[in-house]
């Protein structure tokens, strides 16, 4: 099968309009222990998209290790894909409209952590949701990061966090929420269980981060949570450039207290692309493990042969990763509890707008 191209989109600047304008108290964000900061790991996937490319030349081999994931077909018709071409609107039309042109060769599908206690179970609610684009065109992979706690209208539920589709319909729906959200046409997907993470870390031999004393501090505060409940874990004693474990670096990643939310997902992209950088590195015979080890954990409804085709792709062409997320400043984003749950709630037209822009024009607001 193909991968499929987007098509062009016509952005309705009425959506949203009656929850965007309640006036409800703002509340503080609820922290919870079970909800950790595990954003940058999940983009591990794209690290092992590109290396499976590096088996180019043996393909039987590849094909046997990219059937560690579980495949899940999706029926297209039921995935709220907008299709609609731009129309011309009128200075009397009441709604106007505006035109957002899809960039050439640009490929979309969607990516998710699923937050669940078995290693081998991807149901339940997806605590990481990311757009992965693909711009053959400018030779990147730009990863949109959209907010768990985003209030959004999920189908058959009305409007709750965006989170909760993928636990009540699993990818189907969690796809039709992206889409009819973010006027987007993703037909693809790969869930990946947060299993093993730290393992995966560990096989590549480690990541080396830049760390200060206020983050050693709080990591080290995490570790000794990771002692307490069976996970060994020593203690960070450096700062400056430090070679962290597979569960220090998840204990530095998940520091919310250092620096305000672009500081926490700075730390994260440092990990990343640290684990990125040096999976790059690793000798040949070193990958099909580390392919076996994501791949066991996650399921897809991309082919061996569209998997394939991306990593060939980004290796051949030494794509580059940039990365975005929602909200932002741009979105007049606020928090509010909603029906007893707490709530990213804003602008999801202004977003749909950057993030169409990022994806097929490469620009982002100042």
């Amino acid at each position: 099968m193909a991968l499929r191209q987007q098509p062009m989109y016509t952005r309705n600047n009425s959506r949203h309009e009656d929850f965007l304008s309640m006036d409800r108290p703002r509340s503080k964000r609820r922290r919870s222990k079970r909800r950790r900061t595990r954003r940058m790991f999940i983009t591990l996937f794209c690290v092992i998209i590109i290396l499976s490319g590096l088996f180019s030349g043996g393909l039987i081999y590849v094909k046997s290790l990219l059937g560690q994931a579980e495949r899940v077909d999706l029926n297209t018709d039921d995935l709220g894909i907008v299709t609609t071409p731009p129309t011309t609107v009128s200075e009397n039309d009441d709604v106007q409209q505006e035109e957002v042109p899809a960039g050439p060769e640009v490929i979309n599908f969607a990516l998710y952590g699923v937050d669940t206690r078995s290693t081998t179970d991807t149901t339940g609610n997806s605590d990481v949701i990311m757009i992965v684009s693909v711009d053959k065109t400018n030779n990147k992979i730009r990863l949109i990061s959209i907010a768990r706690d985003t209030y959004v209208a999920v189908e058959g539920y009305g409007s709750t966090k965006i989170n909760h589709a993928f636990s009540y319909g699993g990818p189907t729906l969690a796809i039709k929420t992206l889409n009819q959200n973010f006027q987007m046409d993703i037909q693809d997907f790969v869930a990946v269980n947060f299993a093993q993470v730290a393992e995966i870390i560990d096989y590549v031999g480690g990541v080396t981060v830049n760390v200060d004393s206020d983050e050693r501090r709080v990591a080290n505060q995490y570790i000794a949570e990771l002692n307490r409940i069976g996970i060994p874990c020593s203690e960070i004693t450096q700062t400056g450039d430090v070679l962290l474990s597979g569960p220090q670096a998840v204990a530095y990643s998940r520091d919310r207290y250092n620096g305000n939310d672009g500081a926490r997902t700075g730390r994260q992209r440092e990990v990343l692309m640290a684990l990125y950088e040096t999976a790059k590195k690793q000798p040949v015979t070193r990958y099909p493990g580390l392919v076996k080890l994501v791949l066991a954990q996650c399921s897809t409804s991309l082919t061996d042969s569209e998997m394939l085709e991306l990593g060939i792709w980004a290796v051949t062409n030494n794509a580059t990763i940039e990365q975005y997320s929602f909200p932002d400043g741009n979105v007049n984003s606020r928090g509010e509890t909603i029906n007893g749950m707490w709530c990213y709630v804003y602008d999801l037209d202004k977003a749909t707008e950057i993030l169409h822009r990022f994806i097929y024009e490469d620009t982002l607001p100042e």
